[in-house]
């Protein structure tokens, strides 16, 4: 976790979610600290995997922050600890940032709540990609539709 390497963290961090273990949740808790982004969004996911309350409040810190991916790595596990902010998932369908809505679109297909189905919708047109070669916005609407089994 003292690796200067923030992928090394950022990886570590996703381990310790896997593993699910309660020994890693105070590492990972201080981890929500790390100066990279993604290494927080880790550990935000790997806390949510874990779902030991005790990372409540650390992750409610989060929604303040100025990072908006980071916002919804923070409500996407604070969802999975069982506390509702299934709404900040579906504000981030409305970003003008298309990186923000796929995290939305992910967050809400890995929930598997059917309450996602209506505010997806509105995204079934939306070409735009994170990059050449990725998939559309709208691809991953319909992938997440079909899983939470919506059939036109």
């Amino acid at each position: 976790m003292q690796s200067p390497d923030m992928q090394i963290r950022q990886f570590m961090a996703y381990l310790l979610g896997q593993a699910q273990s309660i020994e890693a949740v105070e590492p990972l808790i201080a981890l929500l600290e790390d100066e990279n982004v993604g290494v927080r969004g880790a550990a935000a996911n790997a806390l949510g995997k874990i779902g030991d309350r005790r990372a409540l409040p650390h992750l409610e810190k989060l929604l303040l922050h100025d990072n908006r991916q980071l916002v919804v790595w923070a409500a996407f596990a604070l969802t999975r600890l069982g506390e509702d902010y299934f709404h900040v998932l579906v504000n981030a369908l409305r970003s003008d940032d298309v990186h923000i809505r796929r995290s939305g679109i992910l967050a809400l297909h890995q929930l598997g709540d059917t309450r996602a189905i209506p505010p997806l919708l509105a995204l079934r047109d939306d070409g735009e990609k994170r990059f050449d070669g990725d998939t559309t916005v709208a691809d991953a609407v319909a992938r997440t539709l079909a899983d939470l089994g919506y059939t036109d």
